[in-house]
């Protein structure tokens, strides 16, 4: 079994250095990483029980997600894990299922664990549930409002909107129906205001019954896009704002026999895998979810090796357009 010395004598430092490093201590940029890349070949594994009374860290972050049935969510998880790991962190994910109070029972769990670090995608933007973390470091992603001193990282959903709106609007569009999630959470009030803008930048006034809200599943897509469907003058173009409000309304107009792309131009969001299975094939806005992922562990990493909380930075990833063949021109 490797030991620090060896660490060191492969990384062309010190034991001490290696020794300061590993109990998050900083040092030089160029020290970190080729200490990294040492214990990395030597597969090092310290002991972390021992660290853990030296320096009173864990050497383990946690993670609290509403849901596992999400694309969006299980992304997270992998980009988050691929920095935490590289670093020594073990992980502890937790599932709240949305409830405030099962959110609690979680964090209260993750503190008892002692925890360096939490990440979380909270409730709602009205969830405190952070207020009880002081002196922890905290991310969040996807929320901002209500996020107080936290770290945020999130898509930059107003322009997602704003673009697939556009692109809509360029193409004859002036009905145009979209799905979005809750008003209480912050990421489905940025991507209704880039819809507007847009409509608004072409001197187009949304219409009301156009505009449809309800939670981020299969079923709401679904019954909100029949819904639409089922207006006297139905939208000519749809965009759905998430992964499950877009399969929803996919199966909703394949129900109704109306292809994406001939009957009716569809723009959907997340899930490129979704797009490229489809015939004709569907055109989305994409997030980088890893992205996010890896940005809120760098971050929080930054955060428990410099002792510092309480820090608020905004981290906004970019989206792009992955183009299908699901929108048609109309006159």
């Amino acid at each position: 079994m490797p030991n620090i010395a060896e660490v060191a004598e492969l990384a062309g430092v010190s034991t001490a250095t290696v020794s300061k490093y590993l109990n998050g201590v900083k040092v030089k940029a160029k020290n970190a990483a080729a200490i990294d890349a040492a214990v990395k070949k030597l597969n090092f594994h310290p002991n972390d029980f021992a660290r853990g009374l030296r320096t009173n860290k864990s050497m383990s972050v946690g993670v609290i997600l509403p849901e596992l049935d999400n694309l969006f969510f299980t992304s997270i998880i992998s980009g988050v894990d691929e920095i935490l790991d590289a670093q020594g962190y073990s992980t502890f994910v937790c599932i709240c299922r949305s409830d405030p109070m099962r959110e609690k029972k979680k964090l209260d769990f993750l503190k008892r664990k002692k925890i360096d670090g939490l990440i979380a995608v909270p409730c709602s933007d009205t969830s405190d549930f952070v207020k009880g973390l002081e002196g922890i470091p905290v991310v969040l992603i996807d929320r901002l409002s209500g996020a107080g001193n936290c770290s945020c990282v999130l898509s930059d959903n107003f322009s997602a909107a704003y673009n697939a709106t556009e692109k809509l609007i360029s193409c004859g569009h002036s009905k145009i129906g979209v799905l979005l999630g809750p008003d209480s959470n912050y990421t489905p009030i940025e991507r209704r205001s880039g819809f507007t803008a847009a409509m608004s930048t072409h001197m187009l006034t949304p219409e009301p019954q156009y505009i449809k809200t309800g939670a981020y599943r299969i079923d709401c897509g679904y019954s909100m896009t029949k819904e639409l469907m089922s207006l006297d003058t139905p939208p000519t173009a749809i965009f759905a704002t998430n992964n499950e409000l877009t399969i929803g309304a996919v199966t909703a107009l394949s129900e109704l026999g109306l292809i994406p792309g001939k009957d009716i131009s569809l723009i959907g969001f997340d899930s490129d895998t979704l797009a490229k299975a489809m015939n004709p094939a569907l055109t989305v806005m994409v997030q980088n979810v890893g992205e996010i992922g890896r940005a809120a562990a760098n971050n929080l990493l930054e955060q428990i090796k410099s002792e510092s909380t309480g820090r608020s930075q905004i981290i906004r990833v970019q989206t792009e357009m992955l183009e299908g063949n699901s929108v048609c021109s109309i006159e």
